[in-house]
This record gives structure tokens, sequence and C-alpha cells, in this order.
């Protein structure tokens, strides 16, 4: 499990926020600038490029998971599991560039990456520490 974590560390809890992390607190509470906007996008429409194909970050989540065994005895995967929900329910205003619809789910959207960033941080450290 420990690979498994490093892996979903690198390919969604680094990529899952790449660009939009470098952004400071007005660009997530003032007027939606097009930068931030592409940056979400790219950030979680995009979140990993494999074979020249583009997965969005509940894909690469999938890909990670899909054949662990159920229900996850580590709770960090559950935290990911709700964030990466709530980043897909927001995928028709990312994809069609609605900027009313993304522009109001900026808090929960960057919510949503620190908590997939947090909990996978974490339970690499844990899985690395023997815990």
């Amino acid at each position: 499990m420990t690979e498994r974590a490093a892996a979903l560390k690198h390919d969604l809890g680094k990529y899952v926020a790449w660009q939009s992390a470098n952004f400071d607190d007005e660009a997530w509470e003032g007027p939606l600038t097009d930068a931030l906007l592409d940056a979400l996008q790219a950030d979680i429409l995009r979140t990993r490029t494999h074979d020249a194909a583009e997965q969005p970050a509940w894909e690469v989540w999938a890909a990670h998971t899909h054949d662990l065994p159920q229900p996850w005895s580590e709770p960090e995967l559950h935290t990911v599991e709700a964030a990466v929900a709530v980043l897909h329910a927001h995928e028709a205003g990312l994809r069609t560039a609605d900027r009313d619809a993304v522009a109001a789910a900026r808090p929960e959207i960057r919510s949503a990456q620190g908590q997939i960033r947090a909990a996978l941080r974490d339970l690499h450290r844990r899985l690395l520490r023997g815990g």
C-alpha cells in the first residue's frame, strides 16, 4: 500500500492543484480571472496526461483505487474519495467554462483540492513510518 499511496500522492495529490495552488486569496475570492479558470480546468480536468490521453482527477483516482478491497482500512482514502466527488460534481461548469458556476464553486473546489493533497501526504507519511 505504501507504493500505491506514493503514486496517488504524485499523480493526484501533486497535480490536482498544480497551477491553482499558486494563486493568492484575492484570486479565489474576487472576480474570477481567466488565469484561475484556466488553471482549475488544467488541474482538475487534465490532472494526468498519460499516453497522450488527458485524465481528470476522478479518473486518476479510479485508476489507482479500482482494485483495492473495500471498505478501505485507511481513513485518508475516504477523505480523498469525498473530495474527488466534490471536484467531479463541478465537472460540467469546468468543462463549459461556466464562469458563474465556477466562481460560486471556488471555495468548495479549493477546499477539496487541499483535502486531497493533505490526506494523501498524511497517508504516505503514515505508511512510511509503518503505521
